[in-house]
């Protein structure tokens, strides 16, 4: 389907994307921002699910356009990747909202056999522009992006979001790969060699005379299951040469040591 073009976007979400960053470059106030809302901001498919409900709300005083894609999630060569795909359909696809109003859409897996192993999709939501409206004085309509991350699970694997209790923390050891910084530069290259995705969150460097950099004090992103992934980093201020790196993996409540090639043991 044609998507038609939007003059300039906002991505929300979850990682790929950034809470208010307009995709041709620079920031705007979140005064600027659309109205779309997207509820969940993630989609788990166990063994014997066949649909999911996504729900559309406009928060605005105007009614609002929204079309939903489903894009197959991988990373190459250390990049994300992402595909237009049929694994998964969004129903209706086009939706058009009133003001305080919701629509429901399904998410509907086209096969059922469970994947030998997990696999990734987006739903690209996006807020499509309203002819009907004027365009702000600087000539702009400011639309809203949503990413939202899907995860098919293979047999007897349960969900993330299900699970009341967590009976233990992520094994680190799963993730492997390379530190490298240069003055106020970094470049993180992990690959995860487990079965299921590895968030990254809360990334820091703990110099080995106990002074701490926040360096993602928030989101850095995933590590989808046996792919990999490459991170160019701004440092806040030059990091000390010996020292560990820690981040949150997953829901866990601790972040654990990063053992990479680059960093100390």
């Amino acid at each position: 389907m044609h998507n038609p073009p939007l003059r300039k976007r906002i991505t929300t979400g979850l990682r790929l994307i950034s809470t208010a960053i307009v995709i041709a470059g620079g920031t705007t106030p979140m005064a600027a921002a659309g109205t779309l809302q997207v509820a969940p901001i993630m989609l788990e498919f166990e063994q014997a699910q066949v649909a999911h409900t996504l729900w559309l709300s406009n928060s605005g005083p105007h009614p609002l356009r929204a079309q939903v894609r489903v894009q197959q999630w991988q990373q190459v060569d250390g990049q994300e990747q992402l595909q237009s795909s049929t694994a998964l359909l969004a129903s209706p696809p086009m939706s058009e909202i009133g003001p305080g109003q919701r629509q429901l859409v399904r998410i509907v897996r086209e096969q059922t056999a469970a994947p030998t192993h997990e696999q990734a999709f987006r739903l690209i939501v996006d807020e499509l522009p309203d002819t009907r409206q004027p365009d702000s004085s600087d000539g702009l309509q400011f639309l809203l992006r949503h990413s939202i991350p899907v995860f098919v699970l293979p047999a007897g694997v349960q969900a993330q979001l299900s699970r009341a209790d967590k009976v233990a923390d992520t094994d680190v050891s799963l993730l492997q790969g390379s530190w490298q910084t240069q003055g106020r530069n970094a470049r993180l290259t992990l690959h995860n060699n487990g079965a299921s995705r590895i968030r990254i969150s809360q990334l820091s460097w703990l110099s080995a005379n106990g002074h701490r950099v926040d360096i993602t004090p928030g989101l850095l992103g995933y590590v989808l299951a046996g792919q990999q992934m490459r991170w160019t980093l701004s440092l806040p201020e030059a990091l000390a040469t010996h020292g560990t790196l820690h981040a949150k993996l997953n829901d866990d409540a601790i972040a654990q040591i990063l053992q990479l090639a680059g960093t100390d043991r």
